[in-house]
Formats: C-alpha cells, sequence, structure tokens
C-alpha cells in the first residue's frame, strides 16, 4: 500500500497531524486497501494561508512566465504518466488504457490553453475607448471528481493558473492517489510555493474551503445534491464566482435514415466507455418506427455479448464501477424502473471479484423515472417514438442538457434537432462522449449554471474588467458645466 504524504501547499507535502483516516479501494479486486489517507478541516486555513502569500506575486507575473512554468510540467509529466494512470485504474477502475489517455491529457490541456489566450482573453473592439481586459479571481477551489480524477482537476487548474489565479484543489475522497500522484507531478516540476496547492478529505473539508473568506471562486464537478448544498453555503457569499459542471441523461435520437452499423457502434462507445461512468454517457436512445425494431436488436445482442473485466488487462474495454455505493445505486435505479414498468430487454448482472455489472437494456414508454434518474453505469433506456418531432419532445422531457446526438444523413435533421432541443454539447452521426477541450464544455438545466469549461474556462477563471484613461491636459467636453461655472451658480 502506498503511504500516504499529506496535504500539498507552501510547496510541499505536509501530513495531517490529527484528522480521521479515509482509505480508497480497488474496486476490480474486492476492494483492496489502495491508499489510507487522512481528512483534517482543520488543515483548510493553512493550505489557504499558503495560496493568500503567493496570490498576488503570481497574478503579476508576465504571462511569459507562467507559460514558462507550465512547460515544465509538460516536460516533467513523461516520468509521471504511469504512476498517474496506475493510480486511476487501482482507484476507480478505470481500464489502464483510459487512464493513460487521461494522465497524458494533461500536457495536452496545457498546450491547448496557451493556444486559446489570445482568442478568449481579447482586447477590446475596434473603436472602443480603452482596454478590454481579464482579472484573475484571485484563490479559486477547484472541487474534483472520482470519473476523471486528474483531468477534471486539471481542465479546470491550467486555465486558472493561466489567467493569475493561485488554486487549491480537492480531488474526490474516492482517488487521493491519483490526487497525490497529480500533486508530486506540480512539485517535481518546480511551481512556486503556494501557487499550486492540494487539500485532502471528504465533504466536511471541501465545505470548509467553499466556504472559506478569502476564496474568490469555486469550481465544482460533481452530483446534482451536492452542487444544491454548495450553492447553499455560498447564499451569504454573493461575491464568490461559482461554476457547476454536473451530470447528464445524455440521449442518442436515430431517425429512420440512419447508418444502422455507424450508430450502433457510437451508442456503444457513449454508453460503455468508462462503464457508463462519464456525465456525457449516452443512457438514453430515442429511435423512430423504421429503424427502431433493428436498432434494439443489435444494441441487445452487444450488450449481451460485451462484459467487463480487470482493467489492468490490455484488452479490457470496460471494468468494474468505481465503488460499492456506485453499483449499489446503480442497481436499485434499475429496481425502480422495472416496478414503474420499463420492460426487460437485456438484464444487467453482479458479476464476482469486485463491482463490475454487466450492460443492460430496458425498454421505456417515456413517464419513467429512469429517462431523469442519472444512473452512472452501463445502462441504456430504449424510447420509440413515433416520428421526428415526437423524438424531440421525448429529449425535453428531462431536467438535463448536457450532451445529446443526432443520426440521421440529412443536414436538415440537424438544424431541426439544434432548434427543438436544450444542451451545451450537440452531436452530429457521433458519440454523446468525446468532447473536445477546444470547444465550450458544459450544460443546462440540471447540468450546469453557464459557466461552460473547454475553450471558455479561462472566462471562467477570471472576470472582465473596462480601462478609461483620460487626459489631465484636456478637459472631458461639457457645455452645460461651463455655463454653469461661468455663471457662478457652483
Amino acid at each position: 500500500m502506498t503511504e500516504f504524504r499529506g496535504n500539498y501547499f507552501g510547496g510541499r507535502f505536509v501530513r495531517p497531524s490529527s484528522g480521521r483516516p479515509f482509505q480508497s479501494h480497488d474496486p476490480a479486486h474486492n476492494d483492496v486497501v489502495v491508499l489510507e489517507a487522512v481528512s483534517d478541516v482543520s488543515a483548510v486555513p493553512d493550505v489557504v494561508t499558503a495560496a493568500e502569500k503567493a496570490r498576488s506575486g503570481w497574478a503579476r507575473q508576465p504571462m511569459g512566465e507562467r507559460i514558462a512554468v507550465l512547460e515544465r510540467v509538460v516536460a516533467e509529466l513523461p516520468k509521471h504518466v504511469d504512476g498517474i494512470a496506475e493510480a486511476i485504474c487501482s482507484e476507480m477502475g478505470k481500464t489502464m488504457a483510459e487512464s493513460r489517455v487521461e494522465a497524458n491529457s494533461i500536457s495536452g490541456k496545457i498546450r491547448g490553453t496557451i493556444k486559446l489566450l489570445e482568442h478568449e482573453l481579447a482586447t477590446a473592439g475596434p473603436g472602443a475607448p480603452g482596454e478590454q481586459r481579464h482579472h484573475a479571481l484571485g484563490i479559486v477551489a477547484i472541487l474534483g471528481p472520482f470519473n476523471f480524477p486528474v483531468h477534471l482537476v486539471n481542465t479546470h487548474l491550467i486555465p486558472s493558473l493561466l489567467a493569475g489565479n493561485v488554486v487549491v484543489a480537492k480531488p474526490s475522497e474516492v482517488t487521493p492517489l491519483s490526487g497525490q500522484r497529480y500533486a508530486e507531478l506540480f512539485d517535481a516540476a518546480g511551481v512556486p510555493s503556494g501557487v499550486f496547492n492540494m487539500v485532502f478529505g471528504e465533504g466536511d473539508v471541501g465545505a470548509a474551503l467553499v466556504q472559506h473568506p478569502a476564496v474568490n471562486g469555486v469550481i465544482f464537478t460533481g452530483g446534482f445534491e451536492t452542487a444544491q448544498r454548495i450553492r447553499r453555503d455560498l447564499f451569504d457569499y454573493p461575491q464568490k464566482k461559482l461554476a457547476l459542471e454536473l451530470g447528464g441523461k445524455n440521449p442518442a435520437v436515430v431517425l429512420d435514415d440512419a447508418n444502422l452499423d455507424h450508430a450502433v457502434r457510437e451508442i456503444l462507445l457513449g454508453a460503455l466507455l468508462t462503464t457508463g461512468q462519464r456525465c456525457t454517457a449516452t443512457s438514453r436512445v430515442i429511435a423512430t418506427p423504421g429503424i427502431a425494431d433493428a436498432l434494439q436488436s443489435r444494441i441487445a445482442d452487444a450488450f449481451r455479448t460485451i462484459q467487463p473485466g480487470d482493467p489492468t488487462d490490455s484488452m479490457t474495454f470496460m471494468g468494474p464501477l468505481a465503488t460499492a455505493k456506485s453499483k449499489a445505486g446503480f442497481l436499485r435505479g434499475l429496481a425502480q424502473a422495472r416496478e414503474e414498468g420499463a420492460e426487460v430487454v437485456v438484464e444487467s448482472r453482479e458479476l464476482e471479484g469486485g463491482h463490475y455489472v454487466t450492460p443492460g437494456l430496458y425498454a421505456v414508454q417515456g413517464h419513467e423515472s429512469v429517462i431523469s434518474t442519472e444512473l452512472f453505469g452501463p445502462h441504456i433506456s430504449f424510447e420509440r417514438a413515433s416520428d421526428e418531432d415526437d423524438a424531440y419532445r421525448r429529449v425535453n422531457q428531462s431536467p438535463w442538457g448536457l450532451s445529446a446526438s443526432l443520426f440521421s444523413r440529412n443536414d436538415d435533421a440537424f438544424e431541426r434537432f439544434y432548434h427543438s432541443i436544450s444542451a451545451g454539447v450537440l452531436n452530429f452521426n457521433r458519440s454523446t462522449n468525446g468532447a473536445s477541450g477546444l470547444l465550450p464544455f458544459g450544460g443546462v438545466g440540471k447540468s450546469g449554471n453557464y459557466h461552460p469549461a473547454g475553450s471558455l474556462s479561462l472566462r471562467v477563471a477570471t472576470y472582465p474588467v473596462a480601462v478609461m484613461r483620460g487626459n489631465d491636459a484636456a478637459k472631458t467636453k461639457n457645455a452645460a458645466l461651463d455655463a454653469a461655472l461661468t455663471g457662478g451658480t457652483l
């Protein structure tokens, strides 16, 4: 078992002297302990203080010097990829192939954000009587999820640092080793003391970080219920900028003219990558009458064939669910769907050895709660629409609005799709998964609060400032004021 090194702040790891232990477990191997860490809410003020000390100096650094620091992270990353990938795989059961992609994405985010700087932090337009600047928020707290424990911290942290903020990140309590390995990368790269900080712990640690008076911005990726608690916690802190990246109940609409083979493959990728534990996972399929029978049959055949396996095996396509709690919630959601009348086409089964479940496919009418409940596992609810308009109506029955896909050979159908539904990421003849960091990423409805990341993440980390300069040798013209002064009325 790996040793827990403690919270990272002020340029070093500091193991808490008090607090309560918590553990991460290997979901693929009967919950073998991976890391025993310590959750100490009393450490939060010290971590934030370290960030405060670095705040002014980092914000005043020229952009070129901030870029140079992050380029050192890129240069150091190859030495850390294996360790980061192994941590992700062992703590949440993501396949090693996917884990390595996630680890390597750290450098891609750095390079991609650098390229976006000029475009996203643009100066004022032609003819403006002044400057348009983008001011760092100050101290940004980033609360990460378990399903992409490194990527969904990194994707917010890099733009925040480049924009001149200092950061305190808190990884999910499910994946502390992944967070520790990420902190080790930044430590090895020599990121200046206090610019990057990480605090470990459970929910109370996250709440204390969110509510700390010195924190200026909060970026949270995770569940809707936790987001509600954060919003309540920040009721008395309207000055804090809050960006929420939440879940989705993402539909794939398949019209009669779609390429069946292509649609099936993209839907399988959307539903089963990361064992369905993606906020953009395809969890609903809505098909029109001419293709519905064939599509359901093909998906069912594939779901009976594809089985989860050991995530360390290079040929494994999908691993286990991340935790016992995840599996229990998944199975509970399926039981409720059956009680509400959903027809089982392919049933999800539990397998021994870890938190393994097989893919499931239910036929639903559209009234069942499963069409609006995020199960976060390998499952599809299949709906038959009477026509294209009915398909779009069914999409809008869900309160979520993150990602959606349309499969059709008709470009005009996509334009109707665009104008008929609400979602932050729209896909045409491709999976609901695989968003690009060079485009906006965020949702509407229960999926977010209109602060998308991706290409717009630099805007999340800043606030706009208008700068207008006067000339002490030239008076601002105002004839009425001149007349009043001449008349002696002032």
